[in-house]
């Protein structure tokens, strides 16, 4: 992938700068993935700060999804939201 078509020169950045769009107190939080099966879009859901529950909303039509922290938990880190 060396065509440079597919290469954007952002002023500011120096080489091997991270571009996220998160803030640095989101690069921080635990997050987990969900699919919106309403909209067929993706997206990160980020724990809250009483650490009880995952909260967030589709990114298309605003649908909430909300995950309950328990014992035990899972290891899984994706999700489908139907």
């Amino acid at each position: 992938m060396d065509d440079p078509a597919y290469f954007v020169d952002i002023d500011g950045l120096e080489d091997g700068d991270e571009v996220t769009g998160l803030t640095p107190a989101m690069q921080d939080r635990p997050w987990v993935g969900i699919r919106f099966e309403c909209c067929g879009v993706y997206a990160r859901i980020y724990r809250n700060a009483d650490g009880t529950a995952y909260r967030g909303t589709c990114p298309r039509c605003g649908a909430p999804v909300s995950l309950r922290v328990g014992a035990g938990g899972t290891d899984a880190r994706f999700f489908l939201a139907e």
